[in-house]
């Protein structure tokens, strides 16, 4: 419970809502959508097998001597309960020396919380905002965020008031009061959770949130050594049915991308919970849609002109469309040939979901600067 109380406390401040479901999330792995805190609880279901299991050489070096069977009844033990919490599981392997897996605790990590996933729905009753929640969060690159490493220069840091209500959002526990009208768009009611806060336009922060992810992009390829430039001037970026009026520059111009050809990098954010209804819902088409508009509007436009189009569209719980991430691949790519160290390319995905993050926090906290969260 003390590890709970402390979740609690940075959460919600010893306030409502922070309840089993809030925890159960918190404790999942970052790879199935939770914030990789993971449980005493949890970690006693399988850590013992999983130790038993991969030290299973040296135990049997150490206590050749001895003549006692290695398969004791603690471990045989242990095995008939994990083999009744996951029945699915083949666990024939754990009982032999010489077929005991190499990586067992990932293995049986992976059976445990993939079963836990499977029942969540029904243990807590979702609602069907909360079943589209979960699903978001579980999208590859949801919880790349969580992997930065806090470093204020680079921009990778959030107050403490920004932070504790991007957990709130990702949590489902209400942030605002609910119904009250927008007092900017005036068009419909901000609802409790601050799903509105995230897509109005017309609310402050809307264009921090872009114009963040855009300045992190561009210093991430700065850093990597690729040519780049922000808000270029192209002058063929425009609306095809407003005309030549519309004309923009580009998000960031990359030179030489492909073929030899200079890419315009066009960055859109939306939330994949507009609209939401009761069926229907599936993860990740809010971003492949507008990834489609994006190339529906300027792609002929750059070829015509000799060069690439590059939509790079996110959503506010960090998912990326698929151009998106095979363009940060290939950043990744450029980053690992110029540096000894294998992890060093691990940066380019989190730099740019902490800075989503940040945005979608800041419009949550610029929407009622006076609510305490």
């Amino acid at each position: 419970m003390g590890l709970r109380n402390a979740i609690e406390d940075i959460v919600v401040c010893g306030g409502a809502f922070f309840g089993d479901l809030q925890w159960r999330l918190a404790s999942l792995p970052t790879r199935f959508g939770g914030l990789g805190i993971c449980s005493a609880e949890d970690a006693s279901s399988y850590a013992f097998v999983a130790s038993r299991a991969q030290s299973w050489v040296l135990q049997d070096h150490i206590l050749r001597e001895c003549g006692g069977e290695l398969l004791d009844s603690d471990y045989k033990g242990a095995l008939e309960n994990l083999h009744s919490s996951l029945p699915d599981l083949d666990l024939g392997g754990f009982y032999i020396k010489d077929t005991a897996p190499i990586k067992a605790q990932k293995i049986l990590a992976n059976a445990l919380y993939g079963e836990i996933v499977k029942t969540v729905e029904e243990k807590f009753a979702f609602s069907p905002r909360q079943r589209a929640v979960f699903e978001c969060l579980q999208a590859p690159h949801a919880q790349d965020f969580l992997s930065v490493v806090p470093i204020e220069g680079l921009g990778q840091c959030m107050s403490a008031v920004e932070y504790r209500a991007i957990l709130k959002y990702r949590l489902m526990i209400p942030l605002f009061p609910a119904d009250d009208p927008c007092p900017v768009c005036r068009k419909c009611c901000l609802d409790s959770f601050g799903e509105h806060a995230v897509h109005c336009k017309e609310l402050p922060g809307f264009k921090y949130r872009h114009d963040l992810v855009r300045d992190v992009l561009y210093d991430v390829l700065k850093r990597a050594g690729i040519s780049a430039k922000k808000e270029a001037p192209v002058n063929f970026l425009t609306d095809p049915l407003e005309g030549r009026s519309t004309l923009r520059p580009a998000d960031i111009l990359v030179f030489g991308w492909e073929g030899g050809k200079h890419a315009c990098v066009d960055l859109t954010g939306v939330s994949p919970l507009v609209g939401l209804r009761d069926h229907g819902f599936v993860a990740g088409h809010a971003i492949t849609k507008a990834e489609a508009g994006k190339v529906a509007k300027h792609e002929k436009a750059c070829i015509e002109n000799q060069h690439v189009f590059v939509p790079f569209a996110f959503d506010t719980f960090g998912a990326l469309a698929p151009d998106a991430v095979r363009f940060l691949k290939r950043v990744q790519q450029v980053v690992s040939s110029n540096t000894a160290h294998v992890k060093g390319q691990n940066f380019v995905f989190s730099r740019v979901g902490f800075a989503i993050q940040k945005g979608v926090a800041v419009q949550l906290v610029a929407r009622l600067p006076t609510i305490g969260l």
